[in-house]
This record gives C-alpha cells, sequence and structure tokens, in this order.
C-alpha cells in the first residue's frame, strides 16, 4: 500500500505501509559542492511479530533501521530493492568513504517522534537514497518528505545536477520540431496534388511532438525553480499519449502502404493497429503510474518492467506491416513490366525498415546505457541524444515519403496490380465512406 506524490517533484513525499523489503531505493539525485540534502521522517511504524514484541528494546533496535546516502559517479543504482538475509548497510562493499548513514534514534522507532535531518554535501556526485531495516522478520510504515537541491548563484535550483540545463534544451528542441511541422506544412501547400492522407497524419505527429517538449519545457522550468511540476505534467501526460498513439499508428499505416500504395487497410493491417492501439494506450497507463510514484513506492518496479515489456511488444508490432511488405515487394520484383517500379519500392522500404529499427534500438537501448553510465554532471546528454534522434527519424522519414510527382513507387496505382495484397477485398478504415 502506498500513496506518493509525483516522483518528478525534486520535493518528494513519500508513505509506505507494511514494508517487509529489507532495502529500497527512495530517490536519486545529482548534487554539486555545498549542495543541500533534508530529510523530514514522521509517523514511523515497526510491526514486529507477537510472540517478539518484548525482544525489540532499544539495544536490540541500535543501528538496524537506517537511511543510506549513497554517493556514486555515475547515474547507476547499486540495488532497486531486497528481501533477503543479508544488512545492506553492514556489508562493506555497500558503504563508501563518502557515504552517510542516517539511524533512526529509538525514541523515533518507539513512540514515533518525528527526525528531521539536514545534510550539506561536500563532495559532488550521484547520491542514492536507501532504507535498510536489517531487523527479520519486521515491517515498517513511514511518512517521508525529502528536500534535495542545489545552490547556484545564490539561487536554489532543485533539478539534478545533471539536469539543470534542460528546460533550455526542451525549449530549443521544441522550436526545432515546430520549424519541421511549419516546413512540412508548407511543403504539402506546394505539393498538395500529391498529397494523400499519411501526409496530414505526418504532420499532426510532429505537431503533437513540439506540444510535448513545450508542456516538459514548462514541467522541468517549475521542477528546477521550486521542485514541483504546478500541473504542467499533466499536459505532458496529455500531448505524449496523443504523440505516441499517433506516432506508432503513423509507422504502422506507412508500414502497409496505406494511401500511397493502397487507399484501403486489410484485415490483418487492421489487425496490427488495433493491437499498437491497445499496447500504446496500457504504455502510457503504465508510464504515468511510474512517474507519478518514487522508485522506493512498493510496486514501483512492476510498473517499471510492465513499461519496458509493453514498450517492447509495441516496437515489434509496428515492424511486421513492414516485414511483410517488403516480403509481397520481393515476392512481386520479378513481374513482366513491373521490375522497376517494384525494385523501386522494395529499396524504399528496406531503407524505412533500417530507420525504425535504428530509431527502436537508440532510443529504447542506447540511451539507457548513456542515463546509466555518463558522469553525473553530463547526465542531460542522454536525453538529448534522444530528442535528436527522433527529429532525425521524423526528417528522414518525412523525406523518403514526402508527396512528390513522378514518383514512381509512392502513388497509388491507376493500373491493376497483379499484387494479391494489394488486390485483396478492400476493408475500410473505421468511420471511412
Amino acid at each position: 500500500l502506498f500513496a506518493v506524490a509525483p516522483a518528478n517533484a525534486l520535493v518528494v513525499d513519500l508513505n509506505t505501509e507494511h514494508d517487509g523489503r529489507s532495502v529500497f531505493h527512495i530517490t536519486s539525485f545529482g548534487y554539486e559542492a555545498d549542495g543541500v540534502f533534508q530529510l523530514d521522517l514522521s509517523n514511523f511504524v515497526l510491526l514486529v511479530p507477537s510472540a517478539h514484541q518484548n525482544e525489540y528494546h532499544e539495544t536490540m533496535t541500535k543501528d538496524k533501521l537506517v537511511f543510506v546516502l549513497q554517493h556514486a559517479q555515475s547515474g547507476g543504482v547499486r540495488v532497486e530493492e531486497g528481501s533477503g538475509e543479508g544488512c545492506f548497510h553492514q556489508t562493506d562493499k555497500n558503504l563508501g568513504p563518502n557515504d552517510q548513514v542516517i539511524s533512526l534514534p529509538f525514541p523515533v522507532i518507539a513512540d514515533k517522534k518525528p527526525l528531521k535531518k539536514t545534510l550539506k554535501i561536500s563532495e559532488p556526485g550521484s547520491y542514492h537514497l536507501y532504507f535498510s531495516n536489517c531487523l527479520p522478520g519486521t515491517k515498517i510504515g513511514f511518512k517521508l518528505e525529502l528536500t534535495q537541491y542545489n545552490v547556484i548563484a545564490g539561487e536554489k535550483v532543485y533539478l539534478s545536477a545533471g539536469k539543470a540545463v534542460l528546460p533550455t534544451l526542451y525549449g530549443l528542441l521544441c522550436v526545432a520540431f515546430l520549424g519541421t511541422f511549419i516546413a512540412w506544412c508548407i511543403y504539402l501547400c506546394r505539393e498538395h496534388k500529391h498529397v494523400v492522407s499519411i501526409h496530414l497524419l505526418m504532420g499532426v505527429v510532429a505537431l503533437f511532438k513540439s506540444l510535448t517538449l513545450f508542456s516538459e519545457a514548462f514541467e522541468y522550468h517549475w521542477l528546477k525553480t521550486s521542485g514541483r511540476p504546478h500541473g504542467w505534467n499533466i499536459a505532458f501526460y496529455i500531448f505524449s499519449f496523443l504523440k505516441g498513439m499517433l506516432l506508432f499508428t503513423v509507422i504502422v499505416l506507412i508500414g502497409t502502404g496505406w494511401s500511397y500504395l493502397k487507399p484501403y487497410l486489410t484485415e490483418r493491417d487492421k489487425q496490427v493497429m488495433l493491437v499498437v492501439i491497445v499496447v500504446q494506450v496500457m504504455v502510457n497507463v503504465a508510464m504515468v503510474m511510474l512517474d507519478e510514484t518514487a522508485p522506493g513506492a512498493i510496486g514501483w518496479l512492476t510498473w517499471r518492467d510492465l513499461l519496458h515489456l509493453l514498450d517492447m511488444l509495441c516496437c515489434c508490432a509496428i515492424l511486421l506491416p513492414i516485414v511483410w511488405s517488403i516480403r509481397h515487394l520481393s515476392a512481386a520484383s520479378g513481374r513482366d513490366g513491373k521490375a522497376q517500379r517494384d525494385a523501386g519500392r522494395l529499396k524504399q522500404f528496406r531503407k524505412f525498415y533500417m530507420l525504425v529499427v535504428s530509431y527502436i534500438y537508440i532510443t529504447r537501448v542506447v540511451v539507457f546505457l548513456l542515463d546509466a553510465t555518463l558522469p553525473f554532471e553530463f547526465t542531460w546528454l542522454a536525453n538529448v541524444f534522444s530528442e535528436c534522434t527522433s527529429l532525425v527519424f521524423y526528417l528522414i522519414t518525412g523525406f523518403l515519403f514526402r508527396p512528390r510527382g513522378r514518383n514512381p513507387y509512392l502513388k497509388l496505382d491507376t493500373e491493376e496490380d497483379d499484387d494479391p495484397e494489394l488486390n485483396a477485398e478492400p476493408i475500410p478504415m473505421q468511420g471511412s465512406s
């Protein structure tokens, strides 16, 4: 059971109850020299087996219930959570010279007295906060408020040292995507005779991407200045949801050849579309749950793993139509009178397949590795690298499938096509006439 304020706020409120984990990670933050860590603990409860209540006296509990502020040079978390027999903070390999251990005094444990602790960080780096319970068979509960910030030029900066530049960078990226959207609209107006429905949807994706970055820039601005998003996280969730739905839908439609190779979706295409839409809804629900709970909350790891699983399922689903189109075009490439046209289409779809695979690999694997291995002050590079990869993906996709005259392979056929896939019984899209 848990109730947590938004985890992307740097003022973190965590309420946990009946928690039997021996150790769990609560949050991470990148500190500059003279950064400030403030801990405010209240309503601490220690639940012990009824047969052993008299055993947990002051001597028994001394240094057994602690918070550990662990120093590291990169953003990687050493332990997510555990329920084993070993004691996390009493193992030498888990503690370093710059780590801080905050033990809970007995009055806090026995009488629910509040505990307030303020630390000034002397050694810059990435710090991970853990709670460690070395009383086997017990469960704990508490209310915790954490305030973490750096002091730069006399101003409190609530964003982690490696993220403080993100408001400005997201603003610049928003302008870049908005410029891409405007340029795309101008090009569609110039080539309006060759514009089909998929080109309009591609423009809408670019628009919602810029709106997502706009809301994210303001969210990070308020996180930087006050530690809380002031409602901009809600706008980000809405625009991110719409952008994600549209992006994966457009990739599937391009892969099926809808509107520029055939004016309809087959039954198989519609099934893939349905899977992508359903999985994207689940991905966005998992994303919201993940962002709105702190890593220390019970169930956070489950939501994180679910998000990764659903995201990879969606990535696999969007590749299927492209693979099917490549197979059909490969089989049809040797037919009389159509070899040149089919060879052009095949080349285009193979390029698009490699582009999508590269996009998935970079944004799902490379960015994760960068975030985990970069020095704490350069973790912003992972965010920017991910967004720049998206921008390049949008630009190349737009270039490959732009509307233009005399295109031998990106146009609706006016002649009868022998390809059985393109001659399948037309099944209009939902809501079309």
